[in-house]
């Protein structure tokens, strides 16, 4: 059932006495108690049912955030693991590009050369991906490390790699380090 309590009025909450000369208001005891009003089974019946509606879709948007914050919390730890595995790469790359010439470190080479296959394999199953580094340099994909002069080539070109670039999706994992071609600089009027 619902409740509903009538509504005093103002007069009718000040306990203060009368003044002289007014009369004094005698305070009906059947007026100051609730008024208990039934709501039919119809009106009952609706408004438990939108209560349950409202209650159903307050969990199932709890649920959806609580996924999505599970989902973006695993997310941020892939990111971490694959950015301190980009450094492994990056030794092993740095192992295949030393020159060898006894037989034994030529088989050591083609054992990095496999490992290194195998964690580029690793990385490219998780989204994993190398940055382009052709053409002009991009601010959201490159970090420059040095400006060099080139004539022969357009100011703000890539004129070499420092360090690789990698990227997971869209969101950037790791910079690509670059040397970046500068402006001539124009001569001085002297």
């Amino acid at each position: 059932m619902r409740k509903r309590r009538k509504e005093r009025t103002e007069q009718d909450t000040t306990d203060q006495p009368p003044q002289e000369g007014e009369p004094e208001v005698q305070q009906d005891p059947e007026a100051e108690a609730e008024e208990v009003v039934e709501a039919t089974p119809e009106e009952r019946i609706a408004e438990l049912e939108g209560l349950l509606a409202r209650a159903q879709a307050d969990y199932a948007n709890l649920r959806r955030r609580n996924l999505a914050d599970q989902d973006a919390a695993v997310g941020r730890a892939e990111a971490a693991l694959l950015g301190e595995l980009l450094t492994f790469a990056d030794w092993l790359d740095m192992a295949l590009v030393t020159e060898v010439q006894s037989p034994d470190a030529i088989t050591i080479k083609e054992g990095v050369r496999l490992t290194r296959d195998q964690l580029g394999g690793l990385l490219s199953a998780r989204g994993v991906s190398a940055i382009s580094t052709e053409g002009a340099f991009d601010p959201e994909l490159h970090q420059a490390v040095a400006t060099v002069e080139d004539a022969d080539a357009e100011p703000g070109a890539i004129a070499a790699v420092v360090r690789k670039g990698w990227k997971r999706g869209e969101a950037v994992l790791r910079h690509a380090q670059v040397k970046v071609v500068a402006a001539p600089e124009a001569p001085s009027e002297e």
